[in-house]
């Protein structure tokens, strides 16, 4: 069994790399598959106190490391994914948003994936893949070797880790949860009182603080922090099979054709385990918990009833992480005469192909990640391509004046600050272009947990309050979202946010008291208003990402270590290679050095699972 026991051993795929084939939010405050073999999971000094049943909500890159972090720790692990498949956004379809492309109608037919069909990584292999699982290890089914791969490479890379730790078994297809309920069974939420060595205790269900974090422990029982009530729904689209012959496939969902205000192209048994204990939906809920249904290893199973056509179900759970993701919900900036303009307006969400901008003007409102790369690709087809701006990765591009691109067709512009019923745009220093057939927004996404309700804000895009951007503080430690920062490393920050989660709720470690985080919640918020920093911005790390999952390795314990200097070092040469090279810096870099030390680490990682 490839998965962790309660002593801790697991499976994986073991592996061969081969070379170039492959804190808080910043501001102060080939391939060569071996057999499966087995290994000891090493552990830090202290050792988990309690296993809980888990929900994690998405089997994206964020919730399939979470499932893996969890059952490592001993606890009982149901993950819930919308989709037929693991893999998350990265499960690319034609399927666009029609006729909403710019994503703002609540009631639209909603496309999770953000995926156009030429995107490639602006990260490389190496430092984008979890700390031991290389980014190569595929099993033999990798079909782009290249350092920059594409979305499908990525989705192949999920797909073989899922395969690696046989996490699909804990997942459950298909399922979308429709609301999230904290269940409180006292007054107060737990504190952990101070012992007088200075180590933390919790209270147990008694009220009797005898928990230590020296991994000493004389009860066992769950704390008196919220359960969750999690309610879930069958989603009815056609079937994608994820079988574990089948996880290593791309898979290719079909799609369902646009509408005609953007032509699309050619339209193109799993197992699940439900822990917890049940209860019964049928419009309304009961209260009173069931534990008679149960499985042949002994997880309990729901009892499930139609609500509105379609299958629903309830089921109480220890605890509930959060893995949805924030790359699906469009956020776009309101930009005056957009309601009369004459040509297409819409967000990146919903670009596929470049084939529907041929011949066209076209605006693109947005320079991060998506707006220089689509833009490109834009210009390709299109007569003339304006990228708008407030400011640019690199500060010199502020001042070019002459076009840019293969084909020298994209201009650089300030803000639009209005669109004109002629089809006009008009530019915050004055300037204007006539006749513009498109603009499209690539202004990045909102935070929304639909499922969610009182429980955290998302006013001006800032996920509050929130501690350490992890635990929200009203539910501190049963709820845990991961994934809430940007401008980082994904992957790598995934893992170790899980690590932490898994071993705060086994009490392998310990929160500081509800006091201290919401003083050092209060605080932080205080010095970015203090900095004129955005509330939108509240989440963004950039450089201060190493520091951040620095801290949280020191928090999980001596066994968890920080980041490997290379993984900075390679970050950073991407990041100057882009500046400096803008058209070309995945397919020319300066970094071979730090490849060679990626290869060598991977190469240690691989040693150290094998020797256990």
């Amino acid at each position: 069994m490839p998965c962790v026991s309660s002593a801790g051993v697991f499976v994986v795929n073991s592996f061969r790399v081969v070379a170039r084939s492959a804190w808080y939010s910043g501001r102060k405050l080939a391939k060569q598959p071996h057999k499966l073999i087995m290994v000891q999971c090493s552990a830090s000094h202290a050792q988990p106190q309690q296993s809980l049943s888990v929900a994690v909500i998405g089997a994206g890159a964020a919730g399939l490391v979470a499932a893996r972090e969890l059952v490592l720790e001993g606890h009982h692990v149901t993950v819930f994914e919308k989709g037929s498949g693991t893999g998350g956004v990265w499960v690319y379809t034609d399927e666009v948003e029609a006729p909403d492309l710019l994503g703002q109608d609540p009631e639209r037919h909603k496309v999770h994936s953000s995926m156009y069909a030429q995107l490639r990584t602006n990260l490389p292999r190496e430092v984008m893949a979890y700390t031991n699982f290389a980014f190569d290890d595929l099993a033999g089914q990798s079909k782009d070797s290249r350092r920059f791969p594409s979305h499908e490479e990525v989705l192949r890379y999920l797909q073989a880790f899922a395969a690696a730790f046989q996490l699909h078994k804990f997942v459950q297809f298909d399922t979308e949860v429709t609301a999230a309920v904290p269940i409180f069974s006292h007054s107060h939420q737990h504190q952990p009182q101070q012992q007088s060595d200075g180590s933390q205790a919790a209270a147990d269900s008694n009220g009797n603080a005898d928990v230590a974090t020296n991994g000493h422990s004389h009860h066992q029982s769950p704390l008196p922090w919220p359960k969750w009530q999690i309610t879930t729904q069958k989603v009815h689209h056609k079937r994608q099979h994820n079988s574990t012959e089948q996880l290593l496939e791309l898979e290719q969902p079909n799609s369902r054709q646009a509408s005609a205000s953007k032509p699309s192209d050619d339209p193109s048994d799993d197992s699940s385990q439900q822990n917890g204990n049940m209860l019964r939906s049928n419009g309304t809920q009961s209260h009173a918990q069931t534990d008679d249904l149960q499985s042949p290893d002994g997880a309990s199973q729901p009892d499930s009833s139609t609500q509105t056509g379609r299958q629903s179900q309830t089921a109480t759970y220890d605890a509930l992480v959060v893995c949805s993701g924030h790359y699906s919900a469009p956020r776009c900036p309101e930009v005056k005469g957009a309601d009369v303009f004459p040509g297409q307006v819409m967000h990146s969400h919903n670009y596929r192909h470049n084939k529907t901008f041929k011949g066209q003007t076209v605006v693109l409102v947005g320079a991060s990640a998506s707006g220089e790369d689509i833009c490109r690709e834009i210009a390709e087809v299109a007569d003339k391509v304006y990228l708008c701006a407030r400011s640019w990765q690199n500060p010199a591009w502020a001042t070019e004046t002459v076009p840019f691109g293969h084909q020298h067709n994209i201009w650089r512009r300030p803000q639009p600050t209005s669109l004109a019923k002629d089809g006009s745009v008009t530019f915050s220093d004055g300037q204007r272009v006539e006749q513009v057939d498109s603009v499209m927004y690539c202004t990045g996404y909102l935070y929304t947990f639909p499922f969610l309700e009182n429980i955290v804000s998302t006013a001006d895009n800032r996920v509050a309050p929130v501690y350490r951007h992890i635990f929200p503080l009203s539910t501190a430690p049963t709820l845990s979202i991961i994934g809430l920062p940007w401008k980082v490393v994904p992957f790598p920050e995934f893992e170790v946010q899980a690590k932490w989660i898994a071993r705060v709720l086994s009490q392998r470690v310990h929160l500081p008291s509800m006091d201290a985080m919401q003083a050092e919640v209060q605080q932080f918020y205080a010095d970015l208003e203090r900095q004129q920093v955005p509330a939108r911005y509240t989440h963004q790390l950039g450089d201060k990402q190493w520091e951040y999952k620095d801290w949280i390795a020191e928090q999980c314990g001596p066994d968890v270590p920080k980041t490997e200097p290379w993984r900075r070092k390679m970050y950073e040469a991407t990041g100057q290679n882009k500046r400096e090279f803008p058209d070309r810096y995945r397919d020319v870099w300066r970094d071979d050095d730090l490849v060679l030390q990626a290869k060598q680490a991977a190469s240690k990682h691989s040693q150290e699972l094998r020797a256990g």
